[in-house]
């Protein structure tokens, strides 16, 4: 081959409508479309409302559910929740509820503190200020 064949070679795609700076600029816009397309529903997302609580989610579902109830259920809901409660076998479980949790916490804290110790700071600042109530 000749020099004049590679010179017949770069005539050809443009003189076939094939610029490779064209190309290469609709490769990008193609790339940058899809790139647009796959984040754009996260774009255009928007955070969930808060309010003055934390977010929690099934703190969410559950006031739909109970939003789902007529005011006749949720008043019976209501007062069968009030009998039940003064039961002493739920009022023992819920005791035994609240000292499993207070437990938790107790080995929950030093855990951490012994996985990271620098987490200290941050703990204390978690922390309520509970005033004199234990």
């Amino acid at each position: 081959m000749t020099s004049d064949h590679f010179h017949l070679a770069t005539q050809l795609p443009s003189g076939a409508g094939l610029n490779y700076r064209e190309m290469k600029l609709k490769y990008l816009l193609v790339l940058a479309a899809a790139m647009l397309v796959q984040f754009s529903p996260a774009l255009i997302a928007q955070p969930p409302e808060r309010g003055d609580r934390p977010f929690r989610q099934f703190q969410n579902e559950r006031r739909a559910r109970w939003a789902n109830l007529t005011e006749e259920d949720r008043a019976r809901l209501r007062a069968a929740h009030e009998k039940a409660m003064a039961d002493p076998a739920v009022q023992a479980a819920r005791d035994r509820l609240r000292q499993a949790r207070r437990e938790f916490r107790e080995v929950l804290r030093p855990a951490l503190l012994k996985a990271d110790p620098s987490l200290q700071p941050i703990l204390d600042k978690l922390r309520p200020d509970r005033g004199d109530r234990q």
